[in-house]
């Protein structure tokens, strides 16, 4: 918008700002040691990752989830990997959490979202840091549908069950009326099963 005074002024939307960063972790979880393939589409710009990304991953998966990386020769517990991607706005539905009810809210959450106990801790143990500055937060988490098209996956071999979960959160310094989405049942595990967590931060 120009002013009176012929001065260029830009507003900017914050719902539809990018993330600043995209925090996820993977697990892989085969039925038989194997050779494990994993790579992201162009859209994704990653910026640090665990191990190496070298236009993809090429490890060993075994059913316990440890990983090996043949390019160093270490074993992992999961692949890690932060980066960006498309804009997306936060969604309008969501739940609306005194800060100090965080923990509580996403112990009961996150298993409903198909995480199992260990992976459930993991999250919990990256992420709460983040809900520590305001008095109310917005969380809401994105579809399957959502996060495939933000940060397409390729695996191969083609896992049986993919479960990924993917957290979009406001602070605010008061309550807002908002709805609250309804879980979508998550899939029940079975062959190779790929699990992956993260958050965007905005």
């Amino acid at each position: 918008w120009r002013d009176p005074f012929n001065r260029l002024i830009r507003f900017n939307n914050n719902e539809f700002l990018p993330p600043a960063a995209c925090e996820p972790i993977i697990y892989l979880y085969p039925q038989t040691t194997q050779k494990v393939s994993v790579t992201f589409d162009k859209v994704v710009n990653i910026s640090d990752s665990t191990p190496e990304y070298r236009n993809g991953w090429d490890v060993i998966a075994d059913p316990t989830g440890k990983i090996l990386n043949p390019s160093d020769n270490r074993t992992y517990s999961y692949l890690f990997w932060e980066g960006w991607s498309l804009i997306y706005p936060i969604q309008s539905k969501g739940f609306i959490i005194k800060q100090n009810e965080v923990p509580k809210f996403l112990a009961r959450t996150l298993p409903k979202l198909g995480l199992n106990e260990k992976e459930a801790h993991d999250f919990m143990e990256a992420w709460l840091p983040n809900f520590t500055s305001s008095p109310y937060y917005f969380i809401t988490f994105l579809d399957q549908d959502a996060i495939d098209k933000i940060a397409p996956l390729q695996i191969s071999p083609k896992p049986d069950t993919t479960i990924r979960v993917l957290m979009d959160t406001r602070s605010l310094n008061h309550p807002i009326n908002v709805v609250e989405p309804e879980l979508k049942k998550v899939p029940q595990r079975f062959g190779f099963t790929v699990v992956e967590w993260g958050g965007l931060k905005r």
